[in-house]
């Protein structure tokens, strides 16, 4: 083993803050489902329905769904693409 710091940490560069900030938010997040009566497997089981629900609404195959997915990205990129670039040419490219 060598004495160099791992360039992947999962907890970050300060491990004992990064605990800290991990109970902090577990203690409101608990807090939260504890006041609206919502249990940490009643929360995952709404998630993955959710998001059954979206890939039902997507398609039932793969295929339908790989389509509608390029279709819709194909009619936001019209959207969104144009007032980016509009968006560079008024701000600049940052350089300054």
């Amino acid at each position: 083993m060598s004495d160099e710091p791992s360039k992947f940490r999962i907890a970050g560069a300060n491990p004992r803050r990064t605990l800290i900030q991990l109970v902090i938010a577990s203690v409101i997040v608990g807090a939260f489902l504890a006041f609206w009566g919502v249990s940490p497997t009643d929360f995952w089981r709404g998630a993955f329905d959710f998001f059954k629900g979206i890939l039902g609404w997507l398609g039932d195959s793969v295929s339908e769904i790989v389509i509608n997915l390029a279709t819709y990205l194909l009619f936001g990129a019209a959207i969104v693409v144009p007032i980016w670039i509009v968006i560079r040419i008024i701000n600049g490219d940052g350089r300054r």
